[in-house]
């Protein structure tokens, strides 16, 4: 056993590996000094998202590590995958119905001064699911589609109606997508990939339409949702409201220009962007740091998530293929939703930027999700040396 841990211990991909741990040093700096302002205001402690942040970061990196050692075999166990996928379907139920409001969702867990989302796991178990799924039936996939994506069909629109109705539009954004790509990628038929893809379009033109014409006439939407969709075609039209914001998000970005203002000298911070630790970190960091850190920033994550996509399309096994395709996708697709909110080209939905952004649940889940992609990496080069051997 011994050896075999060193064997793997050798087999890391330190390509993926290190760009999450600038991510997460960056992270660490940048909440402290995003959020000292809000923590003296409501905490009479400077340092209280800080010290938070340093821990969830350093459970991240253990439980990337212990999930990077694990047997392949652990993530193809059936009853294991299903049993999460119940248990968290029957928690996100439970909390739509009986949950505590926060911030106009139902989709926080407390335990004593701690909050978790239950939707953040189930991006991961749901990967596992479908990458089990479609890599046990991928020529029954390809010879009767619709008949063998029905039960996964199923559980994928389960699992987007139930963060959708706490409401979290950003959430069900992303596993619409990861669902979407592992799909594209089973082995379909063009043709029913580009439906796919055209529904979701249309869906998503035809809800900024349905919000415009009817607004708070429509079930599940919050009034603030409504004008987060409406508002980021032109924030100024309303500055001081639904645009507040995304104008503020503008006025940190045009101050810190190229070279930024220096670190943790931010006006914007101060009360003018209420989530500046959290949705709004990337404009703190280009008022601070400026335009430059911004792109070596994005440089780093989107380096990162090429390697997962890299590694998967490289791998023999199709589970594994599968799973690192999803995880890829779940970043990319949040990423891109944060940048977007930010730089007002996409509506705000409240999706963190991975390991910058503040957050205990983001940060564990995609941490574990860069331990479950490092160990299919691991187990595909430990394999490819003992086939060499032979």
């Amino acid at each position: 056993m011994v050896h075999m841990i060193k064997k793997k211990l050798a087999h890391m991909d330190w390509k993926l590996l290190i760009p999450y741990f600038i991510l997460s040093g960056i992270g660490i700096l940048m909440v402290y000094s995003s959020s000292s302002y809000r923590a003296m205001t409501e905490y009479n402690n400077s340092e209280h998202f800080f010290y938070r942040q340093i821990v969830f970061a350093v459970l991240g990196m253990f439980s990337m590590f212990f999930i990077s050692l694990l047997s392949n075999r652990f993530f193809k166990r059936k009853n294991i995958i299903h049993a999460a996928l119940v248990l968290l379907f029957l928690v996100m139920f439970y909390l739509i119905v009986a949950g505590t409001s926060t911030k106009g969702a139902r989709g926080w867990i407390y335990i004593s001064s701690f909050g978790f989302q239950p939707a953040e796991f189930i991006k991961v178990v749901l990967i596992m699911y479908l990458a089990l799924f479609i890599s046990g039936n991928q020529a029954k996939i390809k010879d009767d589609f619709w008949q063998t994506i029905k039960k996964p069909g199923i559980v994928s629109l389960l699992a987007i109606a139930l963060i959708f109705i706490q409401p979290d539009l950003g959430g069900a954004a992303i596993i619409s997508f990861i669902c979407l790509v592992l799909f594209l990628h089973s082995g379909i038929p063009l043709k029913y990939g580009v439906g796919v893809l055209g529904f979701i379009m249309a869906s998503y033109f035809s809800l900024i339409a349905l919000v415009k014409a009817f607004g708070d006439s429509i079930p599940l939407f919050q009034s603030y949702q409504m004008a987060r969709i409406t508002s980021f075609i032109n924030p100024f039209a309303d500055s001081q409201n639904s645009g507040y914001q995304v104008v503020n998000s503008y006025y940190a970005l045009s101050r810190g220009g190229l070279f930024g203002v220096g670190i943790g000298e931010s006006i914007q911070k101060s009360g003018y962007l209420p989530e500046a630790h959290t949705d709004f970190i990337l404009s703190i960091i280009g008022e601070e740091l400026g335009l430059l850190a911004i792109i070596v920033v994005l440089s780093i994550f989107f380096y990162m998530v090429y390697r997962m996509f890299r590694n998967g399309l490289k791998m023999k096994d199709p589970f594994a293929q599968l799973v690192c395709i999803g995880t890829g996708t779940m970043f990319l697709i949040q990423g891109v939703i944060n940048i977007g909110g930010a730089t007002g080209v996409m509506p705000l939905t409240g999706v963190t930027f991975p390991f910058v952004s503040y957050g205990g649940s983001s940060m564990l889940v995609s941490a574990v999700s860069i331990g479950i992609v490092n160990n299919m990496y691991i187990n595909d080069q430990v394999a490819k040396e003992e086939r060499l051997k032979k």
